[in-house]
């Protein structure tokens, strides 16, 4: 099968470091490879993307933000590795996220904005400092072939600006357009990943994509919309003609292991290729690293023996053996028996049912489950209906046994292969033994505290669907058994246990004991719902809501990635946006969410909102029906909104609330009576 690409994407997305680069160089030359992306610190304000690496020449006045530090090591790392890649004839590119400016250059050049605070993108100075930058970068880094560009997960997201000169789908075209231009005129390459998160958006980027030059490279994703073993193919790679298609690759396990967890995707790694070797694919971009993590030197390695062996046209089988019995010598057959079952482990365990149970791999935050429709699932009647891509397409939960069959046969493999782990003691190297214990012992302790945690999830949502109040010894039971395995964890594998890590809502919190958290957020939660639904049903509501709930439901739709729950004082809230607010993003207006409540037919309703904010003003939409109101007016702690609606025949109705300002509107309850 050969390739004119054949490609690995490395540092993702974390600080450049020299020794990593080198050996990625390294292991790019001895196989073949001749296309490597580097994805840096991309969630860093001041490390990330181009912005991150340069000192800028022009708008120099900005430099004051910049890790001069970091910079200066960058230009001193990346020009050395290039000189390396490009002497054995490797292609590199750098990811970019745009649009992207600097902190305060909304306060030196306040023209820029427009009358709700978002960035016009285009006033001429967004255009000028754009394509600056990328001269400087290009002058700083000479031998980078090209850029790879992204429009997610940026400080100005383009899609959520609000009073603009152009559509949506205008801004990427005239964005996409100052980058190509940019990078043509200086003799680079600009890769362009469609990564989109819905149909429209996907087919709305390749339109613009091929207007711009049928000879662009186009890179997506092989799995659709994101990484998971449980998304189709991706098929809208299909409709990719005019361009040419490099396929991106994910065989190191962002959402299915993170290199934490054993795993060995044999099946899914040929699957995806037969699929994407029916395209006109020029090549394979794969993702080897994540998070500061590699699979060089583990039994994780293995994938990318198999993509090697694929690319070459070599036999599979033959390859996987060759890696494990050089790895681990005499017990290499028994290492290879335990991997071949841990595609399926990690199908059941990460992914129930068919869908996305986790939060990067990781024990998912009380907050994460409530946004991913953990507690829905385990409600008598599952009803999902907000369109986000973790969603199995046309999925059907069926009956709710079915994740509890998957959790436990999972429980039950992982189980018997940490016994044969521990059977191979002596019969290799004890470093490789370490390795290969430490990754066992987590796979055994994560399939038991998923099983614990949707033992959690459904007799928290029990408890309050049907009354049931024999399910709250259940639920602290479950509880009990997840602080079991939480200290048995780090009692055995200390700060490499599954459970303890750095990231945290986002955030670095070094060793940070996510059961720990979860186990305490969730009591708290309980017991804070408990008096909340007592208090609410004395007034006799027809309907309500406890916005950020685990009860919540309600038909609960809201924007993609978007709609965060947060603890007030013991209470919770949702607001239309994310946690981190300003500080992940630039524009102020963008998140929404909705749900559906009873109503008295054919008669006037009283719909009545408690909302608090994270000013001294409440500045948001409020739509109820087809009725839009505007709530504008001074935070007073917490505020009690009514609306009248009047049913003419129906028996719901819907309430949603839209972010429009940098004022965040923190919903509380919402009741009809």
């Amino acid at each position: 099968m050969e390739k004119e690409i054949r490609g690995i994407n490395i540092l993702n997305p974390v600080d450049v470091d020299r020794d990593y680069y080198l050996h990625a160089v390294d292991f790019a030359i001895e196989n073949g490879y001749n296309h490597i992306q580097l994805n840096g610190p991309i969630h860093d304000f001041k490390r990330s993307n181009v912005d991150g690496m340069v000192m800028y020449k022009k708008y120099s006045n900005f430099n004051y933000e910049k890790d001069e530090k970091y910079v200066s090591y960058c230009m001193d790392v990346v020009n050395e590795c290039l000189e390396k890649s490009h002497k054995a004839g490797i292609k590199t590119y750098m990811w970019h996220h745009e649009l992207d400016v600097p902190s305060d250059f909304v306060k030196t050049y306040p023209e820029v904005l427009n009358e709700v605070g978002d960035v016009e993108i285009t006033h001429p100075l967004i255009k000028d400092f754009t394509e600056n930058k990328l001269k400087d970068f290009f002058e700083a880094y000479p031998l980078m072939d090209g850029i790879v560009i992204t429009f997610y997960e940026s400080k100005i997201p383009l899609f959520k600006l609000k009073k603009q000169k152009l559509t949506p789908y205008e801004r990427l075209d005239y964005v996409s357009r100052i980058l190509y231009d940019t990078c043509k005129r200086y003799g680079k390459e600009l890769i362009v990943r469609v990564d989109a998160t819905n149909e429209g958006e996907y087919h709305a980027l390749l339109n613009i994509y091929e207007n711009i030059d049928e000879d662009m490279l186009i890179m997506e994703k092989w799995t659709q919309y994101d990484w998971s073993l449980s998304l189709p193919s991706n098929e809208f790679m299909k409709q990719i003609q005019k361009n040419p298609l490099l396929v991106e690759t994910d065989i190191f396990g962002e959402y299915f292991g993170k290199g934490i967890l054993p795993m060995m995707l044999k099946d899914h790694i040929i699957e995806k290729v037969e699929f994407c070797e029916k395209l006109k694919t020029k090549g394979y971009c794969n993702r080897i690293d994540r998070g500061g993590r590699h699979c060089f030197g583990q039994a994780n390695e293995v994938n990318l023996h198999i993509m090697k062996a694929l690319l070459d046209g070599q036999d599979v089988d033959k390859a996987i053996d060759d890696f494990f019995n050089k790895m681990y010598g005499e017990a290499g057959p028994a290492v290879r028996g335990i991997m071949e079952t841990t595609e399926d482990v990690l199908r059941k365990t990460l992914f129930a049912n068919g869908y996305y149970y986790s939060e990067l791999s990781l024990f998912p935050s009380l907050n994460h489950c409530k946004n991913h429709f953990y507690f829905e699932q385990m409600r008598k009647e599952c009803n999902i209906v907000s369109p986000e891509w973790f969603i199995p397409v046309n999925y059907e939960r069926g009956d709710v046994q079915n994740i509890f069959n998957d959790l436990t046969s999972a429980r039950e493999t992982a189980k018997k292969s940490f016994e044969v782990v521990v059977g191979l003691k002596g019969k290799m190297a004890d470093d490789r033994y370490e390795g290969i214990f430490t990754q066992f012992k987590n796979l055994e302790l994560a399939t038991k505290c998923w099983v614990e945690l949707a033992n959690v999830f459904y007799n928290y949502t029990k408890f309050f669907e049907e009354k049931d109040a024999s399910c709250e010894e259940k639920l602290y039971n479950a509880l009990a058994k997840l602080e079991e395995y939480n200290k048995e964890g780090q009692e055995v594998l200390g700060d490499k246990f599954h459970a303890l890590s750095n990231e945290v809502h986002g955030k670095v919190v070094e060793n940070a004991d996510r059961i720990g958290m979860f186990v305490e957020e969730l009591k708290a939660t309980f017991v804070y719902e408990k008096k909340a639904v007592i208090e609410i049903e004395k007034g006799n509501p027809i309907d309500y809501v406890i916005c950020g709930g685990g009860n919540e439901s309600h038909t609960l739709r809201k924007e993609t990635n978007f709609s965060d729950t947060l603890n007030i004082d013991g209470e919770f809230v949702r607001i239309p946006g994310n946690m981190q607010g300003m500080a992940w993003s630039f524009i102020t207006a963008h998140g929404f969410f909705s749900y559906d409540l009873d109503v008295k037919k054919n008669a006037k309703n009283t719909v009545k909102l408690v909302v608090g904010g994270n000013s001294n003003k409440l500045n948001f939409k409020l739509t109820i029906g087809d009725k839009e109101y505007i709530i504008d007016q001074e935070n007073q702690g917490k505020n009690v909104i009514e609306k009248e609606f009047i049913s003419n025949g129906e028996e719901k109705v819907r309430v949603r609330i839209d972010k429009i300002s940098g004022h965040v509107p923190c919903v509380y309850t919402i009741e009809t009576h």
